[in-house]
């Protein structure tokens, strides 16, 4: 898993025994990283693809059915709830059953924040920041500008806290902890150990060892 791999278009053949597909940049840049620290050389094993924003999800999901698998063992989802958590993990459920059969792969969903809780990964990101006083600030401006904005969602609203926590910190506004992070990339900007993060670290856990890779 190479940080400076091309962006994947979705028709590439498939080379790593694990497949994770994500939302967008932050996901992809964290989860690898994550991946990196967490499991070391096995991270070799994953390859993470970013499908390009939510409504892209089931497109890139259901172009599986062409792609060439070559030594694919397992594909994970790392999902938003979105505003019904209800909604998306019945979405799917629904794309695992049209998927499944045809692939002859097992297909598994990791749902953020939780499977039962609205939101996005944003909240994660806030979680891990709890205890950073700037981090309170940003959340506080995100409650307080929430009401005069109209109508958005909770990750829309999550993203107002965590863009206000970057441009503070870092003195220059950034649009997600993707781009803030490769700018900065002699600071942390989150701590991958945190616990906010200990389910994606269980979830990749989980298709490691369905996909064979021993860790030792």
């Amino acid at each position: 898993m190479k940080s400076d791999k091309p962006v994947k278009t979705g028709t590439e053949a498939i080379t790593a025994p694990v497949l994770l597909l994500v939302e967008g940049q932050d996901e992809e840049y964290l989860v690898q990283k994550m991946c990196e620290q967490w499991f070391g050389p096995h991270a070799e094993h994953i390859d993470i693809e970013c499908v390009g924003g939510l409504t892209n999800f089931p497109k890139r999901f259901k172009a599986l059915k062409v792609r060439s698998l070559g030594s694919l063992k397992v594909v994970g989802v790392i999902a938003d709830s979105e505003e019904s958590a209800a909604a998306t993990a019945q979405r799917w459920t629904d794309l695992f059953q049209e998927v499944e059969p045809v692939i002859k792969r097992p297909c598994k969903k990791l749902q953020l924040p939780r499977d039962d809780e609205p939101g996005a990964f944003e909240a994660l990101v806030l979680d891990a920041w709890d205890g950073d006083p700037v981090a309170k600030c940003a959340i506080h401006f995100r409650d307080c500008v929430s009401p005069h904005l109209g109508e958005r969602t909770l990750a829309q609203k999550d993203k107002i806290a965590v863009q206000a926590w970057l441009s503070a910190k870092l003195g220059n506004a950034y649009g997600n902890v993707f781009s803030a992070q490769q700018k900065n990339s002699k600071h942390q900007l989150v701590d991958y150990d945190h616990a906010a993060f200990a389910p994606i670290k269980a979830f990749v856990e989980t298709l490691l060892a369905e996909a064979g890779v021993t860790q030792s």
